[in-house]
């Protein structure tokens, strides 16, 4: 089996942002390979780089045996066709019009059908079951039908590898199997390369024999569903409990676990501050969770955000040192809770007492610990040590918000 895709080292980014790091895959023609991973991991941005829209900032990718730098617009078009989240169209095409558009390539963009294109057209429509639609207007058809449609088009244009982002986000259940399917079947009657993306962890192990994980810009794992979706791997990357199980016919089935639940009457104080509490003010409240929050300066991201989400907060004036009565009303706090959650917070002269307050409250600390050199602002570079003190003295290390609620989980 020849290769359809080679990733050999690849990087690429936005705007000087990087976000794939290092990537190398394979993926042998006939495949059918879903991307997996969380929101910003880089399976859009992969796909984009197999398309040859957007640039490598290092390494190389080979179609079909050929280096993609060195194939022109039309012979990617030849090779490659895309099916992308949604396609909106301000003209009147019906879907015979609109499949009729994948032929721009093979016929040029002048030429009018010819018998090759036509046949093209007819045979994309059947293997997608939209002949019936084709005097329809795209614009006034059900989700289902419109990407079906689209896929169509994608393959009148006879690639040998189909790309989809995330066809079946904005589908409901229904239509998203119906798709899955059409996708199976041209695959197995014609051979088609399929690589897509997908949030849907339980479909992609149903309908695809090999997967790609991707977190942070490179690759987790590579293989089969069993080798791929494991509980361990999965919470790691998607910073959430899930498990994973076998359905009736022997099927992967990852079910996510609730997490987050406060203990009945359970307290917890967050020292926080520069918008880095927003989010976790928000989950504990949700969670149910007594919260209380400081010491903070008025006008701050995260006092606005406590404000309105009515937590009690040891406030102190806009801009200024925390002064020695609103620590002490903040260490008040902190000793009524039953838990006390640090932040990443970024620390200066200004508030890097809240850390005493931490220490001295006599209570488990929850603490994050990203990046501690990079938030250390204060003249003395003081922050590490007493992060490390904290640590000695038995706080718990956590970087995302959903790691902080399964540890929030074992106060009792």
């Amino acid at each position: 089996m020849s290769a359809a895709v080679i990733c050999r080292n690849v990087s690429a980014g936005y705007r000087q942002q990087p976000v794939l790091h290092d990537i190398s895959l394979t993926i042998q023609a006939g495949q059918m390979v879903a991307l997996l991973g969380p929101n910003g991991a880089g399976k859009s941005t992969l796909l984009r780089v197999l398309t040859g829209l957007q640039p490598l900032t290092g390494g190389e990718v080979e179609l079909f045996g050929r280096d993609l730098r060195q194939l022109r617009a039309t012979e990617r078009a030849r090779l490659v066709a895309v099916v992308p989240q949604e396609v909106t169209t301000p003209m009147a095409f019906t879907v015979a019009e609109l499949v009729a558009l994948g032929r721009s390539v093979p016929r040029g963009r002048w030429a009018g059908l010819a018998a090759t294109d036509r046949q093209a057209v007819e045979q994309a429509l059947a293997y997608t079951d939209t002949l019936e639609l084709r005097d329809r207007y795209y614009s006034e058809l059900s989700g289902g039908e419109k990407q079906r449609a689209i896929i169509a088009m994608a393959l009148a244009q006879e690639p040998q590898l189909l790309l989809l982002d995330e066809p079946t986000s904005h589908l409901d259940i229904n239509h998203r199997l119906e798709v899955l399917q059409l996708l199976e079947r041209l695959n197995r009657e014609r051979g088609l390369t399929v690589v897509m993306t997908s949030h849907d962890l339980n479909l992609a192990a149903e309908f695809f024999p090999q997967l790609a994980l991707l977190d942070h810009g490179r690759i987790a794992a590579t293989g089969a569903p069993a080798e791929v979706l494991r509980e361990e791997l999965l919470e790691e990357v998607y910073h959430c409990k899930l498990a994973v199980r076998r359905d009736a016919t022997g099927v992967l089935m990852i079910l996510p676990t609730r997490t987050g639940t406060a203990p009945t009457g359970k307290r917890v104080h967050v020292i926080c501050g520069g918008g880095s509490g927003v989010e976790v003010l928000r989950r504990l409240c949700l969670a149910g969770w007594q919260v209380s929050c400081g010491a903070l300066n008025q006008g701050d991201t995260d006092a606005q955000t406590a404000l309105a989400l009515g937590v009690t907060t040891a406030l102190e004036k806009p801009f200024s040192p925390l002064s020695a009565g609103v620590l002490a009303t903040a260490g008040q706090l902190a000793q009524a809770a039953d838990v006390i959650v640090v932040c990443e917070v970024p620390f200066g002269s200004g508030n890097v007492k809240n850390l005493d307050v931490a220490r001295q409250a006599g209570k488990p600390v929850l603490l994050n610990t990203r990046q501690v050199a990079v938030r250390d602002f204060t003249p003395q570079r003081e922050v590490p040590a007493m992060i490390r003190t904290l640590v000695e003295r038995g706080a718990t290390s956590w970087e995302h918000v959903s790691d902080l609620l399964i540890e929030l989980e074992k106060v009792r």
